[in-house]
């Protein structure tokens, strides 16, 4: 591997062969400036963490901490660290949807988006890039869980979870609830989120407010 392999990078490799993290975590804090190394095969700590599809979120967001920068750099396989997480994290694993949650929005960068004043609050020390979470374009199918967020039980529910569609959450209760990067609902994976706009959260609220069952398909949202 070359001289430019840190302790770090050791570390990690330790991690996945005895599965104890302890240690490349409290690297990670001492020594941040290895995070910003890369060996030669272009792997800083990060990508050699999500190719082993076994490092725990406390490990992901200690390397996120010390180089965020990390999460948009390709190593010489043209790989980034969010497509390595992807394809080594197991379907079954409990830490898939946080691990891709942590690398999905907690990325380097601002948004002009309007939701940015909310989101990008402290989330166990990272901040929430609304730029990555937010899309423009609604679920296939959405469906009206509840007129009021099921988090905080107050404000109205205007954000919808995709792919699964659920009406679930209000603005505010995003960057907590997202950290683990599931639906509320249903605790289905979440790969982005989509704010309802003018009508939609009329049709929205009109359908909570009927007789029909609640999460019920809304199909004149577009």
């Amino acid at each position: 591997m070359g001289l430019t392999q840190t302790k770090l990078h050791f570390a990690i490799i330790r991690g996945t062969m005895e599965g104890e993290w302890i240690h490349a975590i409290r690297r990670a804090e001492k020594s941040p400036y290895e995070a910003t190394i890369a060996n030669p095969y272009g792997d800083y700590p990060l990508h050699l963490a999500c190719y082993s599809g076994v490092a725990p979120p406390e490990l992901i967001r200690a390397l996120i901490d010390a180089y965020s920068d990390a999460l948009i750099k390709e190593n010489k396989k043209g790989r980034d660290p969010l497509e390595l997480a992807a394809k080594n994290y197991s379907f079954t694993d409990p830490n898939r949807a946080q691990v891709l949650a942590l690398l999905r929005w907690h990325r380097p960068g601002s948004s002009n988006n309007a939701s940015t004043a909310v989101t990008q609050q402290h989330s166990s020390d990272l901040i929430c890039n609304s730029n990555n979470m937010f899309c423009d374009s609604p679920p296939e199918h959405m469906y009206s869980c509840s007129a009021q967020c099921v988090v905080c039980l107050e404000e109205v529910a205007t954000i919808a979870m995709k792919p699964c569609g659920h009406i679930c959450l209000c603005l505010g209760c995003v960057p907590t609830t997202m950290r683990k990067g599931l639906c509320p609902v249903d605790r289905c994976e979440v790969r982005e989120l989509y704010q309802l706009q003018g009508d939609q959260i009329n049709i929205h609220m009109s359908m909570c407010g009927s007789d029909l069952p609640q999460n019920v398909p809304v199909e004149n949202f577009s």
